[in-house]
């Protein structure tokens, strides 16, 4: 028992184990919070740079949109082609030949034809530089804002800029799409949408480098570069050194990059920017002190606060060492109590056993002669002797007496095997087997009583003496079925647990009554009328010469069970 305490009371390796995972976890998740913390600046310096590339594609779009007079050019253009093509498709229809001799690579321009119903003409009479499927996703809004002339109420349309003179103007018109559309004499519309390609390029970034010089009054901000298609790119900075291809470029994040050069070294964000409709490319460079500060900060916070976790969970975890080892204590203290208890009660009941043996012993050992001179006697006076008349009733008498001396002489030697040692032959067995032979011996009288038999158990060698278990645990089954009504049930179970093998007799009979389960074992105790009281105090001398133990739980109308525990090997 002092050895099992001193076990108990070590420091369990699991612990060691689970102090070295917690403390694992906590490095980790210190690493993956300062990576995570660390993505947070790097996506917020990637947001700002974003801001700003946002602000330089706004300026520069305002610097280059299109002047009011290019606009009106491309308007009166667009109305001559198509008062021209109206005169033209008046005389004759137009064909697709007809109107590809108009768009051509100088025109920059897209004409359709639409019927009455605005749709357009059935033999396809568009012309355009655009692809199918960018015609087509525009055709819906084209005719919503064709309705004015199909319904007469007005004899040109303008949309895509500012045109206050003309009061038939949609009010929905995008800015960035230009159309102009007249009425076609056959009945109609006739459309000419203008490309804003001319228009993208008639004035790039005017007066950008002093805007983007404006920017860099913003802290941080180092330099800044615009590159649109492939014109030559405006580039302003705050030293007189350029950040080219000859700087060693570190990717960090999406979009963000160390940029450097010998001790030299910055941040760099490249931003994809839409310029009108062009796209092109914005290089934000950013001192990199500020990145490396919070990173410091970052760092210094996580080692403060995983030193102090890291002393907490070692606190924790002799807390909870010292709680464990106590409920274990008292859990030892517990199970030794019982455990002092079930020895005590066995050992009075085997000091019991023990004396009412010796007492059957003796008292068999002096009633065993004289009761086989009566059983003589009496067998020769039913043999050799007669009454005349009343022969048939002396015979009878005769013949009760002889069958009630070998009942006697069988309880006799029944006392006598209790008080002898077993002697016990010990083969291997398996489990499985052992309890299908026991359920054989008991199944044709379990279907007559209409009671269920049925064995569950695995394969599973141990050692035992086959005839005395096979009795002791036929003693146990032959009771449950004289215990259980018809519909009841018995099931014999058979397991491994450790080095024992468990082997449990379940019913649903009647049950025993509280007061009697302390006695059942007893020697001569028997609540059935023509019991002798000796079947289960043998079963449990047999389990005990097996070193095995028999315990036994019941409730009244619920049922009984029976445990027996045996060791695999003896």
């Amino acid at each position: 028992m002092l050895r099992a305490v001193k076990n108990i009371l070590k420091l369990n390796p699991w612990y060691i184990g689970l102090y070295i995972v917690v403390l694992t976890l906590l490095i980790l998740s210190s690493y993956l919070e300062y990576k995570s913390r660390y993505r947070d600046v790097l996506q917020l310096i990637q947001d700002q740079a974003a801001m700003t590339a946002a602000v330089i594609a706004q300026s520069g779009s305002g610097q280059a949109y299109l002047t009011e007079e290019l606009k009106q050019s491309y308007i009166d253009r667009a109305i001559d082609m198509l008062s021209i093509l109206n005169q033209i498709d008046k005389e004759q229809e137009l064909t697709g030949s007809d109107l590809d001799e108009w768009v051509n690579d100088e025109t920059i321009m897209d004409i359709t034809t639409y019927d009455r119903k605005g749709n357009k003409d059935a033999d396809s009479r568009v012309a355009s530089k655009n692809t199918g499927a960018e015609l087509e996703q525009d055709n819906t809004w084209i005719q919503n804002q064709l309705q004015p002339i199909l319904f007469m109420k007005s004899e040109l349309i303008i949309i895509g800029v500012d045109q206050a003179e003309y009061p038939y103007t949609p009010q929905d018109s995008i800015e960035d799409q230009f159309m102009v559309a007249i009425p076609r004499d056959r009945g109609g519309v006739i459309a000419c949408q203008l490309s804003m390609e001319a228009e993208q390029n008639f004035k790039y970034l005017t007066a950008m480098e002093s805007a983007l010089e404006d920017l860099l009054h913003v802290n941080g901000l180092q330099y800044l570069q615009l590159a649109l298609d492939n014109r030559e790119p405006y580039y302003v900075s705050k030293s007189s050194e350029m950040v080219d291809d000859t700087w060693t470029r570190e990717p960090l994040a999406d979009i963000l990059f160390k940029v450097s050069k010998g001790d030299s070294s910055l941040l760099e964000v490249v931003r994809p920017v839409f310029f009108n409709s062009s796209l092109g490319e914005v290089r934000i460079g950013l001192k990199a002190d500020t990145l490396l500060s919070l990173k410091g900060q970052i760092v210094y916070q996580i080692l403060i606060r995983t030193t102090l976790f890291t002393m907490l969970a070692f606190v924790l975890l002799i807390f909870l060492l010292v709680r464990r080892n106590a409920a274990l204590l008292e859990e030892e203290k517990k199970r030794i109590e019982a455990e002092v208890y079930r020895l005590e009660k066995l050992n009075r009941l085997r000091e019991k056993q023990a004396a009412v043996g010796e007492l059957a012993a003796g008292v068999a050992h002096e009633i065993r002669n004289p009761l086989n001179a009566i059983g003589i006697v009496a067998q020769r006076l039913k043999r050799e002797f007669s009454t005349g008349e009343d022969q048939q009733e002396y015979e009878s008498l005769t013949g009760t007496m002889v069958s009630e001396i070998s009942r006697i002489n069988e309880s006799l030697q029944d006392f006598l095997e209790y008080t002898r040692p077993t002697p016990l032959n010990f083969s291997t067995l398996d489990l499985m087997s052992f309890l299908n032979s026991i359920q054989d011996l008991y199944k044709s009288e379990a279907i007559n009583q209409q009671i269920s038999l049925s064995v569950q158990a695995n394969s599973l060698e141990f050692d035992a003496d086959a005839g005395y278990l096979r009795q002791a645990i036929s003693n146990l089954v032959r009771n449950a079925l004289d215990a259980c009504d018809s519909g009841a049930s018995i099931n014999l179970e058979g397991q491994k647990k450790g080095e024992m093998i468990i082997i449990k007799i379940i019913d649903t009979g009647t049950g025993i009554a509280e007061d009697q389960l302390s006695r059942i074992f007893d020697l001569y105790y028997t609540t059935k009328d023509m019991g002798t009281g000796v079947g289960l105090a043998l079963t449990h001398k047999i389990i005990a010469d097996h070193h095995g133990t028999i315990e036994v739980t019941s409730q009244l109308d619920e049922g009984t069970t029976f445990e027996i525990e045996l060791p695999v090997k003896q």
